[in-house]
């Protein structure tokens, strides 16, 4: 034993040897014909492809296939897309189906001699909101360039969209590019929270990553491989509805979180979709450069400012884990430090509106009214970082947020594009006009971002001022001061009383929009008397009295508004809503039935009607009315949470469960679909699902406590520790 352990000790493992022959690298006059020839080959090989390739992409493009999506964009894609103008006899012209959202205009193709042509884009600023394109800034630079070179022809087109935000400017960009533009204005920034979409996945990639797919987006042979390759894929053919989307698909038309609830219900704090919306805010604005620059079209973007210090935040959120005593705090102190700066006692406010921020530090309102109070000290400079920080944490942010205020300042100087510091002027202005502090509040604001007509008046001033700086405009002469304020004059004087009417109306529809309702009466109890046979007028009345619970009168002005519109489809969709909250639900089915009869259709009238058959426990005439409104439109989103409830009250829980998920996928913040999908999930069995909707549930504002305490569909989880403590956080 003692010989085999020795052996062992000493026996060499053997291992197999690779020999390497070594060589010496031959100098370049070493090197035979055979290497030159190969590296030749290797060339010319790459030269031919690129030639193949070169050749290959041209001959798509000439022939327009596949046909581009002008609105292509790695972020988010879209279910449709038209142009914005249409061609006829020469003459482009604003098209009907856009009039909704733009201004009408029209321009002859091509261009006339002795032009400048300018384009404008922007949001509902841009458009001329609350008034129209009559007092937005695009025109008072048509109207300065004019009077200062007259023997010259200007053309300020206005291109301004509501609720357009930059992924929908880029395609209006690609577009009047064929127009032989000589500058492209931009204005954008306030409305890039406004839709819903998803960044999942997308946002992981980074920015180079998507930078990347960008180009190849733009080559007609990456969409022609997709367009073939993509039915032979698993996310292809049959299974498409089955893989997630890669990226979100918006309408073809801007459809706004608050287009689709009651206020801002829908709004909640999202820190990984602010990132993502930022990061793809600062994509768009550098392709809408970039196109104009490729295009040697010159830009001009204009920084975007807003009213932070007389509107406060839309939407304030709690903290996440906040106690229920704790919300109750806030709200108590908050209410007692707002009476006090209104009886401006300051110096008492101020530790008490402390005392709330330290208690809840994402609590929007908090730093409005500390900002009011420090405002009321003379500490202008910590009042305003409180007014910007108010807006900033605001939940329903529809003012520009300071991150992309930063990327404005910050692309812009990258790109070497010329930028216009709107809102240091702004400031200034406000100094001029009587407060020293200089914050933009209601002296320059019609609302929370819709500037004065005398603010779009200076904002022309300086458009003009800059374009005559850069050398890129040359003009018979300088106006003076009186001569510019005769242009201004002459265009005011001749609009009538009914036109500044229609300033209050809109003002009050945008602000009952977005959940303003009080500052929303205020304006429209301006404009009742003037414009008595208004349709909208006696929409929002009635919207008014139906918050007030009064039923009836509700219904008597929507029935005067459904009349005066001549039975409009979106009028009639409004009497039905009240006919039903008052208790009328047969009336307001024969209306659903009509609208949802029509040659377009209607699924909000569809999704009401299955709804109120729910309510009246007729299930199948629900899902009736449910699969034939799907048959013509799968994915209409107002149908999915009705269909997703008639199936789980038919005993199909397993295939509701699908349906709701999707709901909730369409609206994240919907609390009621997703208390229903915790109800769902319990009835089938799946305690943990059940638990987290209903917690995510109150999280976005479910609170009734009693529904939920009786709710039969939660028997299965109704003793466990987790849903009382859930239900006692509701109370």
């Amino acid at each position: 034993m003692s010989r085999s352990r020795k052996s062992n000790r000493t026996r060499k493992k053997s291992f197999p040897v690779f020999r390497q022959e070594t060589t010496t690298p031959l100098k370049d006059e070493e090197k035979g014909p055979q290497s030159r020839s190969a590296l030749r080959d290797v060339v010319f090989g790459l030269a031919v492809c690129l030639a193949f390739f070169a050749t290959l992409e041209i001959a798509l493009r000439v022939a327009n296939f596949p046909p581009m999506d002008p609105a292509e964009d790695p972020y988010v894609g879209f279910s449709g897309s038209k142009p914005l103008y249409v061609v006829k006899d020469g003459m482009a012209s604003t098209a009907a189906y856009k009039l909704k959202a733009f201004n009408e205009a029209s321009f002859s193709v091509p261009k006339r001699p002795n032009t400048m042509r300018v384009f404008c884009f922007g949001g509902s600023t841009t458009y001329g909101h609350p008034f129209d394109g009559r007092t937005s800034f695009s025109r008072w630079i048509e109207d300065l360039l004019k009077a200062s070179s007259p023997e010259k022809n200007f053309e300020v087109i206005n291109a301004g969209g509501i609720s357009y935000a930059s992924y929908r400017i880029v395609p209006l960009i690609k577009e009047t590019l064929q127009y032989e533009p000589d500058l492209m204005i931009i204005y954008t920034g306030h409305n890039e929270f406004l839709e819903h979409r998803t960044y999942a996945g997308l946002f992981d990639q980074g920015g180079a990553l998507i930078s990347l797919r960008s180009l190849l987006e733009d080559l007609r042979i990456y969409q022609a491989l997709k367009r073939l390759l993509s039915p032979l894929l698993p996310a292809g053919g049959k299974d498409k509805k089955a893989t997630k989307p890669e990226k979100s698909v918006l309408k073809e038309e801007a459809t706004t979180l608050l287009d689709r609830s009651a206020g801002t219900e829908l709004y909640h704090r999202d820190e990984q979709f602010s990132r993502g919306v930022v990061q793809h805010f600062a994509h768009n604005l550098r392709t809408m450069i970039s196109l104009c620059r490729k295009a040697g079209v010159p830009v001009i973007v204009i920084q975007p400012p807003s009213n932070i210090k007389d509107f406060s935040p839309f939407k304030s959120e709690y903290s996440a884990g906040l106690s229920p005593a704790d919300k109750r705090l806030v709200n108590e102190r908050l209410a007692q430090a707002s009476r006090l700066v209104a009886e401006q006692h300051f110096q008492d406010a101020l530790p008490i509106i402390e005392e709330v921020v330290a208690k809840d530090p994402l609590y929007a309102e908090g730093y409005f009214w500390k900002g009011k109070a420090l405002l009321g000290l003379g500490r202008s400079a910590e009042a305003e970082a409180n007014f910007v920080k108010a807006k900033d944490l605001d939940v329903c942010p529809l003012r520009c947020i300071s991150d992309i205020e930063e990327q404005i300042v910050k692309i812009t100087g990258e790109e070497k594009a010329v930028l216009i510091p709107f809102t240091e002027a702004v400031h200034r202005k406000v100094s001029e006009i009587g407060d020293r502090t200089g914050i933009p509040g209601d002296e320059c604001f019609l609302d929370h971002v819709h500037p004065t007509i005398e603010l779009h008046q200076l904002l022309a001033e300086i458009i003009v001022d800059t374009l005559e700086e850069k050398g890129q405009l040359k003009l018979s002469k300088r106006l003076t001061r009186e001569e510019r304020q005769a242009v201004y004059d002459q265009a005011v004087n001749s609009f009538d009383a009914g036109f500044f009417a229609l300033r209050d109306l809109n003002l009050a529809k945008t602000l009952h929009w977005a959940g303003k309702k009080t500052e929303a009466r205020a304006a429209l109890q301006r404009v009742v008397r003037q414009l008595p046979d208004n349709v909208e007028v006696h929409k929002m009345l009635g919207s008014y009295l139906l918050d007030d619970g009064k039923y009836d009168e509700a219904v008597g002005e929507y029935e005067k508004a459904t009349e005066l519109s001549g039975n409009e489809a979106e009028m009639m969709f409004c009497l039905a809503t009240a006919y039903h909250r008052a208790g009328r639900r047969k009336d307001a089915a024969a209306i659903y039935e009509k609208l949802r009869s029509t040659e377009k259709g209607m699924p909000e009238a569809d999704a009401n009607l299955a709804m109120i058959h729910l309510e009246d426990g007729r299930i199948e005439e629900a899902l009736r009315v449910l699969n034939s409104a799907l048959k013509k439109d799968a994915d209409a989103e107002p149908l999915l949470a009705p269909y997703a409830l008639a199936l789980a009250m038919s005993g199909k829980t397993g295939e509701a469960i699908p349906w709701m998920v999707r709901a909730v996928n369409a609206e994240p913040g919907n609390a009621n679909n997703l208390y229903n999908l915790a109800g769902m999930y319990a009835l089938a069995g799946n305690r943990d699902e059940a638990i987290r909707y209903l917690d995510e549930a109150v999280q976005k504002g479910y609170a009734n406590a009693e529904k939920a305490g009786r709710d039969q569909v939660f028997k299965t989880v109704r003793n466990l520790p987790e849903f009382r403590a859930i239900v006692e956080r509701m109370k």
